[in-house]
């Protein structure tokens, strides 16, 4: 399967024409039978916003492949404080794509981990480096 015929099966899935496509990026509808027929390639920053306005990734509509997504594991440590040595904040994000419709919007959960530990443990592993430094500059 070709660029173009990627382009063309996503653009029909879309229900989008020729226009509306190139509409949205901002290219003439010639442009765009063009890349449909495999005429032309659209240049790197059209292939973004393809993947964008069609609800796809670049990687599937460059090389054909669908990426794989590893998701990350995350252990939670424990620890004898009254903090916790991890914070996790969760966040919902909606993303609206180019044709309004309500079944048509991105919804994405970013969760972000944030370490906490104690100031003091750094200033100490600061001190220890720097008088392990001094020594082995001392010994060169």
């Amino acid at each position: 399967m070709s660029i173009g015929e990627r382009i063309s099966q996503l653009r029909k899935d879309a229900s989008l024409s020729q226009g509306q496509l190139a509409e949205s990026l901002g290219v003439s509808r010639q442009a765009v039978s063009k890349w449909e027929n495999d005429l032309s390639s659209p240049d790197t920053l059209n292939l973004i916003r393809l993947a964008e306005v069609l609800n796809s990734e670049v990687e599937y509509i460059a090389t054909g492949r669908k990426p794989v997504y590893e998701h990350p594991i995350i252990v939670n440590l424990v620890k004898k404080s009254e903090e916790p040595p991890v914070k996790v904040i969760e966040k919902t994000v909606e993303k609206p794509v180019a044709v309004p419709s309500p079944s048509r919007t991105v919804v994405r959960r970013v969760t972000r981990i944030r370490y906490i530990r104690n100031p003091l443990e750094f200033g100490i592993i600061g001190v220890i480096c720097f008088f392990m430094g001094l020594g082995i500059g001392l010994l060169l």
